[in-house]
């Protein structure tokens, strides 16, 4: 059991470890990032680079549709108060709260990157570790919270998933039309990909029945679990979960390299009025990853607990609780599971001789559970052809105003750095003397340090 601890508190580590470039809207536009070219491989930086571990690019995504201050914390008087407090009625709480809940958080770690520009077009390669979490919750967890009334509490809704692989890339971007109109600019990325762990849980069943004399609870689901420490010959179906699943021999463990799959990005990019208009359009991590039945693991979970109260003569409370996890038989139980891919559109209109830009790009996150979409624009400035920077505003998934964007790029010769955020809040409240982002409920810090390789003759002038 102490080493399903120690996997667990592995798990819980990857979810908050650092990530580069996956998700940096706000440098979509900026020329001189070398970031924009995973958000849409038609767009090549201008020059090329060099990415090395960690310092290529540090930072923290994450991504929701309920969680933010102004949704938990409200001004009552002349003090600030969370939603459960009793002047802050059950009504305006939750009417502020969607349906489901989902949390998404998407990791990316460099391992290493180049990228350089031939006479007719831009290549890149490199490697990266990825994670796709995902957390979905009925509305009714926080109903329940709040009510702590009679009522049947329905939480079916609730799903966890967590994807974590290795990718393997090369990527080509190149101009293949001229027209009288315009210029047409396409790229592709293929990639090759290796699975380290796949982990979710499924309830069919759970729901808690609040009385006036007693609270019941019910759950029954699934939990899938398929990853480099795992043995499924040990699997005995209808055991109790055991730890003896798991590799004892690290050399077994670097043996079990059998899961599978592949990726690819697909990007266009269309320049119109002299390059002043830019649209242009991206899917991202197109593909899937084939699970190997050597390292498949499955159980059904079951569990009922009651509570009739406190005796107060005793002290001592009237509940009880059973549950148990027993192992499924998944022999010849391999299964493939789809990457979290994105859909991005963008377009941006320069003045004067593209120093400045308007920008609208349109991002969308295709989970395993959830679909989230965002609309953010931005306003882009280029004074010099070394130096870029963006200030933007994310428009949906609930965000209000007050919460902004911005983004540096400083990449003159043999160097290139760049350190932004995507969502900045303008407004604090102080909750017990701290101070607190009011309309933030999403997350996305980054920086990254590389060097230039320089820059292709034909994007020169």
């Amino acid at each position: 059991m102490r080493r399903l601890i120690y996997i667990a508190l592995s798990v819980v580590a990857s979810m908050i470890a650092v990530n580069t470039s996956a998700q940096m809207r706000t440098s979509y536009f900026m020329e001189g990032s070398y970031f924009r070219n995973e958000l849409n491989p038609a767009l090549a930086p201008t020059r090329g680079y060099i990415a090395l571990p960690y310092i290529g690019g540090l930072g923290v995504n994450m991504n929701n549709n309920f969680l933010s201050v102004s949704n938990f914390f409200y001004k009552s008087g002349n003090e600030v108060v969370t939603a459960l407090h009793e002047s802050i009625s059950a009504d305006k709480f939750l009417g502020r709260l969607p349906q489901t809940g989902r949390f998404a958080m998407n990791l990316n770690t460099d391992i290493f990157g180049v990228g350089f520009h031939t006479k007719k077009s831009y290549w890149n390669f490199g490697a990266n570790l990825r994670t796709n979490n995902e957390l979905t919750m009925s509305k009714d967890i926080f109903k329940a919270l709040k009510s702590l009334g009679n009522g049947f509490y329905d939480l079916d809704k609730t799903a966890f998933s967590s994807t974590s692989y290795a990718e393997l890339y090369v990527g080509n971007t190149r101009k293949v039309a001229d027209f009288d109109f315009g210029t047409l600019t396409v790229g592709a990325k293929v990639k090759f990909l290796v699975g380290l762990m796949n982990l979710s849980t499924e309830m069919d069943q759970m729901y808690v029945n609040v009385t006036s004399d007693k609270i019941t609870g019910h759950l029954q689901g699934a939990i899938r679990a398929n990853g480099l420490i795992f043995d499924s010959s040990k699997v005995v179906a209808g055991d109790k979960l055991s730890d003896e699943i798991i590799f004892d021999d690290i050399n077994e463990i670097f043996s079990n390299f059998n899961n599978f799959g592949a990726a690819i990005d697909l990007g266009a990019e269309l320049s119109l009025l002299d390059e002043r208009l830019r649209v242009s359009a991206a899917v991202t991590d197109l593909g899937f990853i084939k699970w190997s039945p050597k390292t498949h693991v499955e159980a059904e979970t079951r569990a009922d607990f009651y509570f009739n109260g406190v005796n107060f003569d005793t002290g001592d409370a009237d509940s009880d609780g059973s549950g148990d996890v027993y192992m499924k038989d998944v022999k010849n139980g391999g299964y493939a599971t789809r990457v979290n891919c994105s859909l991005n559109l963008g377009a941006e209109y320069n003045v004067l001789e593209d120093r400045i830009g308007f920008g609208l790009l349109s991002h969308t996150d295709f989970g395993h559970k959830s679909t989230i979409s965002e609309l953010t624009a931005s306003v882009n400035f280029r004074p010099m052809n070394w130096f870029s920077a963006t200030v933007s505003h994310t428009l949906l998934n609930r965000n209000r105003l007050g919460v902004f964007g911005f983004a540096l790029n400083v990449h003159p010769t043999g160097f290139n750095f760049f350190i932004g955020a995507d969502y900045i809040p303008l407004k604090m409240v102080k909750f017990e003397d701290i101070p607190v982002p009011y309309n933030m409920k999403s997350l996305n810090l980054y920086m990254g340090v590389g060097f230039n390789l320089g820059r292709a003759k034909y994007l020169k002038n």
